[in-house]
């Protein structure tokens, strides 16, 4: 795993993305991103891949509720997604 600094990242996106492994983005020292290929995330501990799990349901938890979608809401338009997919 690889840490780089914001404006590295930015710079050299383009070769940062072609590499495989995992990259963690820091800004003034602080993590405030992290850049998993999807060829390389296997390699990934299990602790590693959980916690990035629930920070992610964290951030999307938090999203929701600031945009006050409920579970509910989201059910019926994966439902009414699946519906429309079906007569195609």
């Amino acid at each position: 795993m690889r840490i780089t600094n914001v404006r590295e990242f930015r710079n050299k996106a383009t070769a940062i993305f072609k590499q495989d492994e995992p990259i963690i983005i820091t800004r003034h020292g602080k993590v405030v991103g992290l850049f998993l290929p999807l060829d390389g995330s296997d390699s990934l501990p299990v602790e590693l891949r959980r916690e990035l799990l629930t920070k992610f349901g964290e951030y999307i938890s938090k999203s929701l509720e600031m945009k006050g979608v409920t579970e509910g809401e989201i059910l019926e338009d994966f439902e009414s997604f699946k519906k429309g997919r079906r007569r195609r």
